[in-house]
């Protein structure tokens, strides 16, 4: 994962208790299936290595943005999850590239055993690099959207490609790669049991900065003290950069998100004030408007806050606002 975005979302879904919830609240639509105990570290590089028909070596080597292994009673599953920013419009080949990698490596592990144990019982199991009786581990891969708008892209293979209207009855015979698409506005926050409850809450109003504001307020008990992981996820994600510092607000590894919002205001001001007075007025106000307008909030509500916080007239705090409203 490149990218800031990437980043904290990779950082949240390392404990085990967010993963699994991803998991469970997406595609299980609430039933806990996936348990945080069940959960162990596998490497997020797939890579697999062969000898063409011609005898050269090709490799393969992609890289998992999330990746865990969950034991079951006798064997285990594997599940991924891969995390994107921005529509794809390849994303099932890719995806379906990725797990053929993941399952060419168990092949490529499982026949390594038995070569070195030569274990095989005839030319058969021999050639496959399997016994009869081997089984691979599922892999299950959910590709985690969380742009701004609504994901435009292919959801399985059949959308990907071009079937000539005459040959329409090839289909039923080629295999199909459907996208465990998580974006948003498709899930059911209430089958979420962590914070991807508020996280997706949240995402799925991220054009309403007034209905995120309430949303907050209307959950402040769960708000007032959220992990400073949550906290980052979120400012991140909804695209509100540095304006949503922790200093100040951050206590024992949490973040009071409600007392962060009501003091936006006033880190608007205390920067205007470092200006000078006559020169401060303008930077805070261009600072409050600026602030305001990135998270959502009306150019009505922002005079009103100017007229407040600067002492100013109605009047006065509208022309102000309009300067610096885009």
């Amino acid at each position: 994962m490149p990218n800031e975005k990437d980043a904290v979302i990779k950082k949240f879904l390392e404990k085990p208790e967010n993963f699994s919830d991803l998991f469970n609240g997406s595609l299980f639509q609430g039933k806990q299936v996936l348990k945080a105990d069940m959960l162990g570290d596998l490497p997020g590089e797939s890579m697999i290595s062969f000898s063409d028909k011609e005898g050269k070596k090709v490799s393969a080597r992609r890289y998992r943005d999330v990746i865990r292994k969950a034991s079951g009673r006798t064997t285990y599953a594997v599940f991924v999850v891969e995390g994107q920013e921005k529509t794809h419009y390849a994303m099932p080949v890719r995806e379906m590239v990725y797990d053929a990698l993941s399952y060419a490596a168990q092949v490529k592990e499982i026949s390594d055993r038995h070569r070195r144990d030569k274990d095989y019982r005839d030319s058969s199991e021999f050639l496959s690099g399997l016994l009869r009786e081997d089984r691979l581990a599922p892999v299950i891969t959910i590709c985690l959207y969380y742009g701004t708008e609504e994901w435009e892209g292919p959801r399985e293979l059949y959308d990907l490609l071009d079937i000539p209207e005459e040959y329409e009855d090839m289909k039923p015979f080629m295999s199909n790669y459907k996208v465990n698409l998580v974006q948003p506005t498709d899930v059911e926050p209430e089958n979420f049991r962590t914070d991807l409850k508020l996280i997706f809450s949240l995402l799925a109003m991220s054009s309403d900065g007034m209905g995120m504001r309430k949303y907050i307020q209307e959950h402040s008990e769960e708000f007032s003290h959220i992990p400073y992981e949550t906290y980052d996820c979120l400012r991140e994600l909804l695209h509100v950069d540095k304006w949503w510092k922790t200093d100040g607000f951050e206590r024992k590894g949490e973040v009071d998100m409600c007392k962060a919002l009501e003091e936006i205001a006033e880190m608007a001001k205390d920067e205007g004030k470092a200006e000078g007075k006559a020169e401060g007025v303008r930077v805070g106000i261009k600072a409050l408007a600026e602030i305001c307008e990135k998270l959502g909030v009306p150019f009505e509500q922002t005079v009103e806050m100017v007229t407040e916080k600067f002492g100013m007239s109605s009047e006065d705090a509208r022309e102000s606002v309009e300067l610096y409203w885009k």
